[in-house]
């Protein structure tokens, strides 16, 4: 069970939340992964892994953003323009690439020889 606060007053209670409920670090990670994947430069990584689960490399990866483009007038009508993320079929390399991405910082780094610090130097003795 996640720990809970009663909010007695203020912005909270004011707009309806009466209760607020503390994210454990299980869904405080996977809020931070879904929040880096759903940025415009994780897109065509984002788009590749739902294409690659429970399928194999071969199937269409497709990610187009449109957007407002800037306009050298001040006023009227601004164009729309396309981003195009990635549009081309999936392939092994791209399985091995998500891997490296997601995995790369996921083990605990260590020093196997540390060195004694002596003076106090939160730098170290190096």
């Amino acid at each position: 069970m996640a720990a809970q606060a009663i909010v007695k007053g203020g912005f909270w209670p004011e707009n309806g939340v009466g209760v607020l409920t503390l994210i454990g670090e299980d869904s405080y990670g996977r809020h931070r992964v879904a929040h880096a994947l759903g940025t415009k430069g994780m897109a065509a990584t984002r788009e590749r892994m739902e294409k690659l689960l429970g399928a194999a490399p071969g199937v269409q990866a497709t990610c187009i953003r449109t957007y407002v483009s800037n306009s050298e007038e001040l006023g009227g009508k601004r164009p729309i323009a396309q981003d195009v993320l990635i549009y081309r079929p999936t392939t092994a390399a791209d399985v091995t690439e998500i891997k490296d991405t997601l995995l790369t910082y996921s083990t605990r780094t260590y020093d196997p020889t540390p060195v004694p610090n002596k003076d106090g130097n939160p730098l170290g003795d190096r």
